[in-house]
């Protein structure tokens, strides 16, 4: 099974993304990380050139890469930390710009009688949403996530962790680790219960 496993932080040894790393190691799977701060993805414009053309995106970056890589994924774990009471700016892009799966042609029909939203390319895949914060504004965050991954993609969430970190370091923080582990687990478990059934 492939795990795509999405860092969201711009900060390579941020608190996020060392979750988003425990949840993927800890789930037994083939896993990938990529680190969208690494990588040039630009906001999406609205221009409705995916829309034209077959969910191919107008807009020459880094996102051309990741939408096989989306594709051919078994799960999804993405983690965002929290800025300003929702997710960060790389964790919109890559929402935003996600849209363009939606018109290959893939998957079930977003909603019957809208056709105009395409299809749910990601559908059936397992996911997995992490967001960390300082203080406060991670509901909000988590929601975003969970609407992205359920509402728009069509994933069957496995776990989801909110972790009020403060200024503190994750590594220093034994019970967070663990709830990032067990996530992990659910979704190796998950994983071979599907395989079993």
């Amino acid at each position: 099974m492939k795990v795509l496993a999405i860092c969201g932080s711009f900060r390579d040894e941020s608190n996020t993304n060392k979750l988003v790393k425990k949840i993927a190691e800890s789930s037994g799977c083939d896993c990938e990380l990529i680190y969208l701060g690494k990588l040039e993805i630009k906001p999406c414009t609205g221009c409705a050139s995916c829309m034209m053309n077959e969910g191919r995106c107008a807009i020459d970056d880094d996102m051309q890469g990741l939408y096989d890589k989306l594709i051919n994924a078994d799960a999804i774990i993405v983690g965002s930390p929290t800025y300003y009471m929702d997710v960060s700016a790389a964790v919109k892009s890559l929402i935003d710009r996600s849209l363009a799966l939606n018109y290959r042609g893939i998957g079930p029909e977003y909603a019957s009688g809208l056709p105009v939203m395409g299809h749910c390319a990601l559908a059936g895949k397992k996911g997995i949403a992490i967001t960390t914060v300082v203080g406060d504004g991670h509901k909000r965050a988590l929601e975003t996530l969970k609407l992205w991954l359920v509402e728009s993609h069509r994933l069957d969430l496995i776990d989801t962790l909110a972790e009020i970190v403060g200024m503190n370091d994750v590594n220093d923080m034994p019970e967070v680790l663990r709830r990032a582990e067990i996530a992990g687990e659910k979704l190796g478990q998950a994983f071979k219960e599907a395989y079993n059934s």
